[in-house]
């Protein structure tokens, strides 16, 4: 069984609050991909949640205020357990202007073979906190990379 997820509120601009939840259980070969607030301006906040369990060769790819100037809150959270050959990829604020706080969580549980990239304000200004947790517990060949502020 396979399932393809796509949500794009891109090139948009609002002064409200943009929130995206994407979600995907038990499956084979499934793929989930998820953009919030890409190139856009924005006043409110911005909130991401993407979530993949019990899947083989699943990948999961989140970006959230990519080449975007925001005035309020952005966070994103990333999760990734019991996946074979899994790879979570996480980017937030890359290139962007912020006034306020970035959030990011990536987690990966009892993997084989896995990797996990994270990237915070890479490239950016911002006058708030940058906060990165990054967590790898149960692996064998893994590999996990952080970067914060860079």
């Amino acid at each position: 069984m396979s399932e393809y997820v796509s949500s794009q509120p891109a090139d948009g601009s609002s002064a409200g609050d943009q929130q995206q939840e994407s979600s995907v259980s038990s499956q084979s070969g499934a793929s989930t991909s998820s953009q919030l607030g890409t190139d856009s301006s924005s006043a409110g906040d911005q909130q991401q949640e993407s979530s993949v369990s019990s899947q083989s060769d699943a990948s999961t790819s989140s970006q959230l205020g990519t080449d975007s100037s925001s005035a309020g809150d952005q966070q994103q959270e990333s999760s990734v357990s019991s996946q074979s050959d899994a790879s979570t990829s996480s980017q937030l604020g890359t290139d962007s202007s912020s006034a306020g706080d970035q959030q990011q969580e990536s987690s990966v549980s009892s993997q084989s073979g896995a990797s996990t990239s994270s990237q915070l304000g890479t490239d950016s200004s911002s006058a708030g906190d940058q906060q990165q947790e990054s967590s790898v517990s149960s692996q064998s060949d893994a590999s996990t990379s952080s970067q914060l502020g860079t």
